[in-house]
């Protein structure tokens, strides 16, 4: 691998004494391009081969929203509390440089949405969430399939989530887990005020459009957490697959599974009385 990007969040934790560390090893081993931990840096067009990540989940969703419709690989170093997008933690970094520069890693794609309202685009890593305009509010939302109405949802909103998204908002509503290779979308309510509503998984290929029901006047909509617009009753969200994935540098460390069983504290014996 060639030249690579630094980028990190000077406010969290220990990244920027990482990032200190660091980057004096990763010049004499591939040279820095840049280092971005203020996240006013144009990533769009980076001349770096590839970058790296100190952070947690959300630096890679913002590392994602930032490097737009061409980003370049990354390698993610856990510096957050989940880490289900990171594979290698800080002490392991060394050994993960190693394989990156002879070359034994993967590149996994990860499939993002395309959010569009109006003139506006975004892409998300995580999710798209249409949501009510003030919190506590029931909100109706109207979503169609390939533009055929498909489902009406009464309460908090919905989710779309891509397969890697699968373990965040959309979780946290009742959503399934996705294998993060797959190419699928999650659209799963929020807070639904019907028993009959269930998440629903539709392939990739679909087109899925959201607006307000019959007497709305407000909502927004939330891509990745990170940025916010609102709706208004005459405007359709479009989601659809992003036409690039984003890139995670994968060396090995530990699979995704053996992730899942840490984060969510799988694989323990029932406790009988």
């Amino acid at each position: 691998m060639g030249p690579v990007l630094i980028i990190g969040s000077r406010k969290k934790p220990g990244v920027v004494e990482a990032v200190d560390k660091w980057t004096a090893h990763l010049e004499k081993e591939f040279g820095v391009v840049a280092v971005d931990l203020e996240g006013t840096r144009d990533l769009t067009d980076t001349k770096a081969e590839w970058a790296i990540v100190f952070g947690g989940d959300g630096a890679i969703l913002a590392a994602s929203r930032r490097m737009g419709a061409k980003p370049v690989p990354t390698l993610a170093v856990n510096h957050g509390r989940l880490g289900f997008l990171t594979e290698v933690e800080d002490h392991q970094l060394e050994d993960a440089l190693a394989r990156v520069a002879s070359g034994k890693f993967k590149l996994l794609d990860r499939m993002r949405l395309e959010m569009v309202l109006g003139k506006t685009s975004a892409l998300a890593l995580n999710d798209v969430v249409f949501t009510t305009a003030s919190s506590g509010r029931l909100i109706h939302v109207v979503a169609k399939i390939e533009r055929r109405e498909a489902l009406r949802y009464a309460g908090d909103g919905v989710v779309l989530a891509t397969p890697a998204g699968s373990t965040a908002y959309s979780l946290a509503a009742g959503g399934p887990i996705l294998d993060p290779e797959l190419e699928a979308t999650v659209i799963t309510p929020l807070a639904a005020h019907a028993l009959s509503q269930r998440p629903l998984v539709v392939p990739s290929s679909r087109k899925i459009e959201l607006c307000l029901g019959e007497g709305e006047s407000r909502g927004a909509v939330v891509v990745d957490g990170q940025d916010r617009w609102d709706v208004g009753p005459d405007d359709v969200v479009h989601v659809h697959k992003a036409e690039r994935p984003f890139q995670l540098i994968r060396v090995g460390m530990r699979s995704y599974y053996s992730r899942l069983r840490r984060i969510l504290g799988w694989g323990g014996r029932p406790r009988y009385s």
